[in-house]
């Protein structure tokens, strides 16, 4: 039997069309599932997997209207993972990730029977108009009405984290090889970087713990290869907004070290496990000035 699962302990990647979606696709049916389309995913679109445990539970598939709307044209769960909030996380993170004044609108080529799931993404801070067929929501609203069901260790805004940092991120291209990214590495010092065309839309994600492990199983060789071979195409992400302690505990259940941060479905900057000692050894250093400074006070 599968271990009970809450939203809590859902992890959201951003990922890009591949077997995984597909596999997902096959398991959650139309007729069970709030959206459900038959079209595949362009590079372009935002795709959000929600992971529970070991396993991806349902995803999300989203496309920038480029009108100040956004449309979410899939969004499913995988039916031994439903009634637990997953669907709520997606469509919680995908508000998150776009600009706070989108619209958001649901099933945009009105394939679904509006009435069956009206009252499901009411609950997530839609309206509905059954006249002209339309499910839509700002992305604030969304959040807020999405939120409330969603809460997990915070802490102070990452945001705080991030001011100590200097601003732009240093990405690579798919098509770079990996002795390119070995040699930006050691140029910025950096232990990963996410992949991206444009600097904007997250491909992947790679690091010296990827280029290791290749270099062990094929040699030298591997230098020749081409990064989007060996990069993780399903990328946990952040938002400025989050709690150091959510973004801790995601590095420390999944063993990772970096994690970018999004901003409006962008890219905005890279976090690291360095980044969040030197933020908590700050806050300590502060702590205890305060602490002797109250001492010498009260002589």
């Amino acid at each position: 039997m599968m271990a009970e699962t809450s939203a809590a302990d859902i992890v959201i990647t951003e990922s890009r069309p591949s077997e995984l979606l597909r596999a997902l696709h096959d398991r959650a049916t139309p007729e069970l599932e709030h959206l459900f389309a038959h079209r595949d995913a362009l590079p372009s679109d935002l795709v959000l997997v929600a992971w529970a445990g070991d396993h991806a539970a349902g995803y999300l598939v989203a496309t920038d209207g480029r009108d100040g709307t956004v449309e979410v044209w899939e969004h499913a769960v995988a039916p031994g993972d439903r009634q637990r909030g997953i669907g709520r996380t997606l469509l919680y993170e995908l508000a998150r990730r776009v600009p706070p004044g989108a619209i958001v609108r649901v099933d945009p080529v009105h394939q679904l029977d509006l009435e069956r799931i009206a009252d499901y993404y009411g609950r997530c801070g839609f309206t509905h108009s059954t006249a002209r067929r339309e499910l839509w929501a700002s992305a604030t609203e969304v959040i807020r009405a999405t939120g409330r069901q969603l809460t997990g260790p915070r802490g102070d805004p990452l945001r705080l984290v991030l001011a100590g940092k200097a601003p732009g991120v240093v990405t690579i291209g798919p098509d770079a090889t990996v002795e390119q990214l070995v040699a930006l590495f050691d140029h910025h010092r950096i232990g990963a970087v996410p992949v991206s065309r444009d600097g904007v839309r997250i491909e992947g994600i790679v690091s010296e713990r990827d280029v290791l492990s290749q270099l062990a199983r094929g040699g030298a060789s591997v230098l020749g290869r081409q990064v989007g071979e060996i990069m993780t195409t399903d990328v946990v992400t952040c938002t400025a907004s989050d709690g150091v302690e959510l973004v801790m505990s995601l590095m420390t259940r999944l063993r990772i070290r970096h994690i970018p941060v999004v901003a409006a479905g962008q890219l905005a900057a890279m976090v690291s496990i360095g980044d969040i000692v030197r933020y908590r050894l700050h806050q300590l250093e502060e702590e205890n000035q305060h602490i002797r400074d109250y001492i010498i006070a009260g002589r």
